[in-house]
């Protein structure tokens, strides 16, 4: 009797420690949830996105040249998005944290390739950068 008390012991401890397991596996997944679902866009003529879920950093280059215009619309109904738009190793022409919702255009002052990067914080809504070329008579 005495070795089938210790097996029966033996194999409780074995599925306890099998559950427990168990359920460190399926609580690491808990919380975490999705960090982009939506779509992107990125070209010649701008950047735009459209996302239920923004958590993440995201970016893109685009060329302007001097005199054009660069229409930016940012339309959110949760969360707030980091938005810095310039040339590498210049100061941003624009720069703001925490924007919700905004329309405005950002007049180009110098030819070159501009970097936009927008990181979101739980955000859902939809932003966009459209080039606007300069008027040629």
């Amino acid at each position: 009797m005495h070795c089938s008390t210790a097996l029966q012991s033996k194999r409780k401890a074995t599925a306890g420690i099998c559950m427990f397991a168990a359920m460190i596996f399926l609580l690491a997944g808990c919380g975490t949830g999705s960090v982009f679902d939506g779509s992107r866009v990125s070209d010649t003529s701008g950047f735009r996105m459209e996302y239920s879920i923004l958590n993440r950093e995201e970016s893109a280059d685009l060329t302007l040249r001097e005199g054009d215009c660069l229409l930016v619309s940012l339309s959110h109904t949760e969360g707030t998005v980091d938005v810095t738009v310039g040339m590498e190793g210049q100061t941003p022409i624009y720069r703001e944290n925490g924007q919700q919702n905004a329309d405005f255009v950002l007049e180009i002052a110098e030819t070159g390739s501009y970097h936009i990067f927008v990181s979101g914080h739980q955000a859902k809504g939809n932003i966009s950068f459209t080039r606007i070329p300069e008027k040629t008579e």
